[in-house]
Formats: C-alpha cells, sequence, structure tokens
C-alpha cells in the first residue's frame, strides 16, 4: 500500500471520509445531490476505494469456466493488488501474486497515476491484467510461474475465494465481514441461473467511465428489490424492446437477463475513467448470442461514457458556466443507492493512530 490512512484522505479541499462530505447526496430521491465530482476524478478517491472497497468487500472476478482443469489460474487485480485463483481439486485456491510490483523494486511513478500500465509483468497490481492461464503454462522457470507463483506457492498470502453458481469471488480482506458474497440472496429474488448455467459466450469491452457510473448505467432500470445490508439491488427493465430483469451486486457484478438468457458483467476499473467489463453469457446456444449482448452493453455504456465526461468537468474551465454552481439533484434511483453504497463504506475509514512506525515491521 503506498498511502497509509490514518494519514487520511483529502482531494480539492475537501475531507473524503468526512460524514458531511456525503450527506447532501445521501437525501430521498429528487432531493439529494449527486456525488461531488472529485468522488469520479480524484486519485486520492481511488486510493480510498481500495482502502475501504477492493480490500473489504467480496469481489467478482470471472466465470468457473475459464479454469476448467487441475491447476488452471485465473489471474485478477483487485484495486492496487495482483492476486489469483487456481484451480484444486474440487475447490478453488486463492493467493495474492509472488511479483506484487513486477520486476521493479518500488512502483515507479508512471504506474502510480491510476491508470494500469501495458507490462510484460502481468502479475503487477499496477498493470494490466492477462487472461486465464493453463496449468501447463506454469511449468518450473516459466515466466508465468515465476510471476505469479514462485517456486513455494504455499508461502504465498491467502484469499478467500468462493464459487458461487457459475461465478467466482474473492475477498482480500484478512477477516472478512461475511463468509460469502450476497449472491445466493440475490439469486433468489431474480433467478439468474435457474435454467442454465452454461456459458455460450464471453468477452472483454473497456469503456471511457468511471466504474461507478458505468455500473449505475448498466443498471438502468425501475428497481423492485434491495437489500442494503446484503448490497444488492434487482430493477425491472427493458432489453430490445421486451422485459427483462437487471441487478447489480456491489460492488462490481451486474447481472442481465433477457430471452432466457443470462448476461453476467463483472466490472474492473483500469484507470479513474476507464473501466474493462469482462462479460458471460449463459443459456441455450445460438447464433448472434454475442452480438446481442455486446450490442445492449454497448448502448448503455454510452450514457455512462458521456455521464462521466460532463461530470469530471463540472466546477471546471471545460465546463465554467458550472464553476460555483449547486450540485445537480439525483434523478436516478440507481444513481442514489450507488451513492449509499460508496458513503457507507468510505465513511467508515477509522481515523485512530496507528501505532506500528513507518517502514518496521509489524510487531507481536
Amino acid at each position: 500500500m503506498l498511502h497509509r490512512p490514518d494519514f487520511g484522505f483529502q482531494a480539492e479541499g475537501h475531507d473524503l471520509c468526512s460524514a458531511s462530505f456525503y450527506a447532501e447526496a445521501l437525501d430521498g430521491l429528487g432531493e439529494a445531490s449527486v456525488l461531488p465530482p472529485v468522488v469520479f476524478r480524484s486519485l486520492r478517491f481511488s486510493l480510498l476505494e481500495d482502502e475501504t472497497i477492493w480490500t473489504r468487500d467480496w469481489v467478482a472476478i470471472g466465470c468457473g469456466h475459464e479454469i476448467p482443469g487441475e491447476g488452471d489460474l485465473l489471474p485478477f487485480t483487485v484495486g492496487n493488488h495482483g492476486i489469483h485463483v487456481q484451480r484444486a481439486g474440487s475447490g478453488l485456491t486463492g493467493r495474492f501474486n509472488k511479483a506484487q510490483h513486477g520486476g521493479c523494486r518500488a512502483i515507479p511513478l508512471q504506474c502510480q497515476t491510476g491508470k494500469k500500465t501495458k507490462c510484460s509483468f502481468t502479475s503487477c497490481g499496477y498493470s494490466r491484467d492477462r487472461s486465464a492461464i493453463s496449468a501447463g503454462e506454469l511449468g518450473d522457470a516459466t515466466p508465468a510461474m515465476e510471476q505469479y507463483l514462485g517456486v513455494q506457492p504455499e508461502r504465498l498470502l491467502p484469499v478467500h475465494a468462493a464459487s458461487l453458481g457459475p461465478l467466482i469471488f474473492v475477498n482480500l480482506d484478512v477477516a472478512p465481514a461475511t463468509d460469502e458474497p450476497a449472491f445466493s440472496g440475490l439469486e433468489r429474488a431474480g433467478g439468474f441461473f435457474q435454467t442454465s448455467m452454461q456459458c455460450i459466450a464471453s468477452g472483454w469491452l473497456e469503456f471511457a467511465a468511471n466504474w461507478k457510473l458505468l455500473g449505475q448505467h448498466l443498471c438502468d432500470g425501475k428497481p423492485v428489490s434491495e437489500d442494503e445490508e446484503q448490497d444488492w439491488l434487482l430493477a425491472e427493465s427493458f432489453i430490445a424492446g421486451k422485459p427483462a430483469e437487471v441487478a447489480w451486486l456491489f460492488p462490481n457484478l451486474v447481472l442481465m437477463q433477457a430471452a432466457g438468457e443470462t448476461c453476467a458483467i463483472v466490472l474492473q476499473h483500469t484507470a479513474l475513467g476507464q473501466t474493462l467489463c469482462r462479460y458471460f453469457v449463459f443459456g441455450d446456444v445460438r447464433d448472434g448470442s454475442s452480438a446481442f449482448w455486446t450490442g445492449e452493453i454497448e448502448r448503455r455504456a454510452a450514457k455512462a461514457c458521456a455521464d462521466h465526461q460532463e461530470t469530471v468537468r463540472w466546477g471546471t474551465n471545460f465546463r465554467s458556466e458550472t464553476i460555483g454552481a449547486p450540485l445537480p439533484r439525483q434523478s436516478d434511483p440507481l444513481g442514489l443507492w450507488m451513492q449509499r453504497m460508496v458513503a457507507r463504506r468510505v465513511m467508515q475509514t477509522p481515523s485512530a493512530p496507528f501505532s506500528q512506525p513507518l517502514y518496521q515491521h509489524a510487531r507481536g
């Protein structure tokens, strides 16, 4: 971790952990303001998310079909931490990658901007990920083995891993608040995988929008059920003119269901204003399934990209008319729900003094 949380998180003159900073964004629909733009454009807030969301919540990282064989490995960068999940018998084993900083003794400045860099060391928490790795690529002295496992993988820091339905989740916290993600409750409410768990299509799409705004617009619909304690929301929507269901399991799993198929979208922020969508389509094999869901994701994401541009330019010379103006009201119920999810987490950031000196190993 580059920044100690007890030093606080400030940006653009705001205390990003203060309850007063979020007070206006937590009123009722139409009365609450949108979140301040610093939440979407600040590197400091991204570091705060790493401290309070990505290292605390259960995070979706992919689908079980990506690692079907014994020893297959699925890499994923959670926040600024490179981790992997490996198939081990009938279960999964999660670990932090061996080469957390790639081949660098210290993290280069160009890798500390909040944007994941293209680098041959894909195990690094500051580089872009590669796809799943088959067990055959992890032999002795291979680059993949050196980056991810090392010669003694059993000594790597463990990561909690869970397989629920066809999806894989991880939790980086030493002692997670819950034993597993709230996927089961959402599945009972929405029935997204009651018909089929066969993955018939998958792919990666990337969009120029902050992950929070992208999640909001991908879930565009009329909320019908939610469980704030278990961090999911279910909504009714329309896809291709037909009734559909969409859901958001916070922080990074979006589910869409229409025409007997389910599309699971795993969000992964790759920059302050950039998000990678790993999508998986489940159902009966048919022609055009991938193109259908790609088109729907892109249609919804286009609104998120436009919203992101307007939001991050608020109060700047790019939108001079907004300098000093009050923030707009939040009229989207999905947006208000997202604001509550984010605020609840970041306001819990501990502020008590931290007794461990800098650059000294933990004692006791």
